[in-house]
């Protein structure tokens, strides 16, 4: 789970421009410093996903910690492909377990890293934090008692991705951690590395995977929090984070928003459209989630459709707090620009209110 808060579109956008391109505008994010924890955000996560292939089988992944003003989580998964099996497990943390402003090293000066509970994210050393880390993790499944564990290399190919073309939120101005959400994402993440399920031996990995790093004010105006996001990395070296915090319906067409990087760093925030095609519903939680999606980007001439590999990619717990989202690995066929596309996918949405 990444995005507890609700922002309007429509304030990202420059009102008579529907590309904005991130060099139309000086970025808020300055790396390698802003991959290292920030003091004084109210919200803080890392959050990996992604396709991985072991032997010719493919498995998708989400290693994810975060923390907030008053508790902190981190959240596990991996989903076998070819055998439809979903292990998952999320921890949640109060103080004293966790203090929110030294779970992660803040001084740039010094080695990066951010430890809570089962997941550890660091950078080897000398290495630029932002370009190359070490991720490990380890679950045990509820249901199933199944233990696994990750062990990830992972070095970013090309330039960040600056979510919103700048990587923050407009209004107010000038921004502060205390008051917009800063966000970027690493989306060409070479991966290598191994992970072990259960009794079986380790296997050796492979991939491209996906880093958020998110950090700042995230706002719910009272209201519970919605939303829905399809992220892609295609063949043809562009990668989309497509989202709405609108509520959607099944076969509804409905606003949405994207940020879509070519394979050169060029980015444009654009709008777009997302329409839900196909609905499953839990048989833990009885909430119902959206697994398949069409996704039109009309400044692209871009048609995407996004379908989980696995319908049953719940992460589903009661106490000490109630917490249902779905985190999905899944894939990308369409036209972009008029040309066929493909490449993998992740679905994320929160179920029916």
């Amino acid at each position: 789970m990444r995005r507890p808060f609700s922002v309007n579109p429509a304030h990202q956008l420059q009102p008579n421009s529907p590309l904005d391109s991130q060099t139309a505008a000086p970025s808020a994010i300055v790396l390698p410093k802003d991959q290292y924890l920030h003091k004084g955000a109210p919200t803080e996560w890392w959050w990996h996903t992604g396709t991985l292939n072991a032997g010719g089988h493919l498995y998708g992944f989400e290693i994810n910690a975060a923390s907030f003003q008053e508790f902190a989580f981190t959240q596990v998964m991996l989903t076998d492909v070819q055998n439809q099996k979903h292990y998952q497990e999320t921890v949640i943390l109060f103080p004293p377990d966790f203090r929110p402003d030294s779970w992660a090293e803040s001084d740039p000066t010094k080695p990066w890293f951010a430890n809570l509970a089962k997941v550890k994210m660091s950078a080897p050393v000398g290495a630029n934090p932002a370009q190359e880390m070490n991720v490990t993790a380890t679950l045990k499944d509820a249901d199933t008692k199944t233990e696994i564990t990750f062990d990830l290399n992972l070095v970013q190919q090309g330039p960040p991705l600056k979510v919103w073309g700048t990587g923050v939120t407009n209004p107010p101005k000038p921004p502060t951690v205390e008051t917009n959400n800063y966000y970027y994402s690493l989306t060409r993440l070479k991966a290598g590395g191994s992970i072990k399920i259960g009794s079986n031996p380790s296997m050796d990995i492979s991939g491209v995977t996906w880093m958020d790093h998110e950090y700042g004010l995230f706002e719910n105006h009272g209201k519970t929090p919605s939303w829905i996001l399809q992220d892609m990395q295609l063949g043809n070296g562009v990668c989309i984070s497509n989202y709405s915090v609108d509520t959607p319906a099944l076969n509804k067409r409905t606003d949405s928003v994207a940020t879509v990087q070519r394979h050169t760093g060029e980015t444009h925030f654009v709008k777009t459209h997302v329409t839900p095609k196909r609905a499953w519903k839990s048989d833990k939680s009885g909430k119902t989630y959206f697994v398949e999606l069409l996704v039109e980007l009309p400044d692209f001439n871009a048609s995407i459709s996004i379908n989980s590999l696995m319908d049953s990619q719940e992460f589903h717990i009661t106490k000490p707090l109630p917490l249902n989202v779905y985190e999905g690995v899944g894939t990308a066929k369409g036209t972009f620009e008029g040309e066929d596309v493909s490449g993998t996918a992740w679905i994320e949405n929160t179920p029916d209110p």
